[in-house]
């Protein structure tokens, strides 16, 4: 069993569009259901003195976004088990929160004990 990781750091956003809570939970939606997760819950989006957390926890995964509106920053995260395509999700955190600067990574979770594949 593996589980498929993508995660991205985000810049260039427009502050508003990081500190709207309303938008970032309809982001979080959108995102699950284009990597093909099933929401557990709905979203979550709190504001605090150092910035804004979002996170819909799904069956087998999950989406986060950790969002400093002042400084046009937001840390993505999209994981799921089995037939998921977590990389479409972050294409639509991405696409919606038009950032301007993207850097990404991808990782495959396995158990400890099984090999890990050799990366190109």
């Amino acid at each position: 069993m593996t589980f498929e990781h993508t995660f991205a750091d985000l810049g260039g956003i427009a502050a508003d569009r990081l500190s709207d809570t309303q938008g970032l939970a309809a982001v979080l939606l959108a995102a699950a259901n284009a990597a093909g997760l099933h929401p557990a819950g709905t979203p979550q989006v709190h504001g605090g003195p150092t910035g804004v957390a979002a996170v819909l926890v799904c069956h087998g995964g999950h989406v986060a976004l950790h969002a400093l509106p002042d400084a046009g920053l937001c840390y993505a995260d999209v994981a799921g088990v089995g037939a998921v395509r977590p990389q479409r999700g972050l294409d639509v955190i991405v696409k919606r929160l038009a950032a301007r600067e993207v850097r990404t990574d991808a990782r495959r979770r396995a158990p400890p004990s099984t090999p890990q594949p050799e990366r190109p």
